[in-house]
């Protein structure tokens, strides 16, 4: 019935790992566009 739902070990560690590469991608985009966000908002003032 639900077999196609299925997710083997391999699918999952797969994932996680997908999880971390994108985590450790997104961390610094993140951080640069904080810092630039704080930038901005301090040479208004």
């Amino acid at each position: 019935m639900s077999n196609h739902t299925w997710i083997t070990p391999e699918e999952i560690a797969q994932r996680k790992k997908l999880k971390k590469r994108a985590l450790y991608i997104s961390f610094p985009i993140l951080t640069g566009a904080i810092s630039a966000l704080v930038t901005v908002l301090a040479s208004q003032l």
